[in-house]
């Protein structure tokens, strides 16, 4: 049975993996597998037993802004909701730690639209944000959208 849950240390390589598989095509950040260790409280994995299916990651900024990173869904189960739930999951995360913004940088603005998010100017958000972008191939020149959802 699929399932999201939090992720454990022992998927950090399994969530670099996945990023690796897709980062050709979506232009994600892989992040170093010590760097997701440090930080696996901001996963959840979407898995059956040991597979990991999909990651999404919460990263909390300050008292009231967080960013999601590191979304994405294995593609034999894109279309099925899974990436839905993921983002659903980080935005009950957020709630629940008093968050009032989240956003995230992306190549599919629409998807993120259709689940309440809205397109802003990236320079709309706090500087401090950028730090991963220095990481980022195509820094300078980024050609993702920022989207922002106000939680309620």
């Amino acid at each position: 049975m699929i399932k999201i849950r939090r992720a454990k240390a022992k998927d950090a390589g399994y969530i670099q993996s996945l990023l690796k598989k897709y980062t050709p095509g979506a232009d994600l950040i892989v992040r170093p597998l010590e760097e997701i260790y440090e930080q696996i409280r901001d996963y959840f994995v979407l898995c059956e037993k040991k597979n990991v299916f999909g990651t999404i990651a919460l990263h909390v900024y300050w008292e009231d802004l967080g960013e999601i990173r590191s979304f994405v869904v294995e593609k034999k189960l894109r279309k099925l909701g899974w990436g839905e739930k993921l983002i659903s999951r980080a935005l009950k995360e957020a709630k629940e730690l008093g968050l009032k913004k989240v956003f995230a940088l992306t190549k599919i603005p629409e998807y993120f639209k259709r689940r309440g998010f809205s397109t802003v100017p990236r320079r709309n958000l706090p500087h401090k944000i950028w730090k991963d972008c220095f990481s980022c191939p195509k820094f300078p020149n980024c050609d993702e959208t920022a989207v922002i959802y106000l939680i309620k």
